[in-house]
């Protein structure tokens, strides 16, 4: 009898002994996975607030520019009344577009928040829609290099027409 119950001793040692490994690995796991979590969204969290502090430090840096530009209706007459400084703003307007690009291709990347990107994109289109100047400018440059050269797929925009 004392031989069966030894027996059965180290049968249900063995077991605990499993069983506790089990679940040491299983707390190891899951704390491994959530410190990974947590991990990787702090760093979505930090990516996130570094495009949003440099898009909107290169857009204030464009909005005076973007406020000299749309006093013209096109950019016939911008060209006509500022010949010195036409290339100059012409390349301001495509500064614009790219970092409108940008923005768009880092919100479809799921690393511009939807919120930020709502607001952004109420901007751009208040832009679009009434300054006759940007829409013409746009259109050029669209037609010009193509959806592909703003990170756009074939009728895709970012601007609301």
């Amino acid at each position: 009898m004392c031989l069966v119950f030894y027996n059965n001793w180290e049968f249900y040692t063995t077991a605990i002994e499993i069983a506790v490994t089990i679940g040491l690995g299983i707390i190891v796991w899951y704390s491994t996975k959530k410190f990974n979590n947590n991990q990787l969204e702090i760093a979505n969290h930090q990516l996130q607030k570094q495009l949003f502090s440099e898009f909107n430090q290169r857009y204030d840096v464009l909005n005076d520019h973007l406020e000299k530009i749309c006093k013209f209706n096109s950019l016939e007459e911008l060209q006509s009344k500022k010949p010195k400084k036409y290339n100059f703003l012409r390349n301001k307007l495509n500064d614009y577009f790219n970092l409108c690009a940008e923005e768009y291709y880092w919100f479809k990347k799921g690393r511009i928040d939807k919120d930020v990107w709502l607001s952004w994109e109420k901007g751009m289109n208040s832009w679009y829609a009434n300054y006759p100047i940007i829409r013409e400018a746009w259109e050029e440059e669209y037609n010009l290099f193509g959806a592909t050269s703003f990170y756009l797929k074939p009728g895709e925009n970012f601007f609301n027409s």
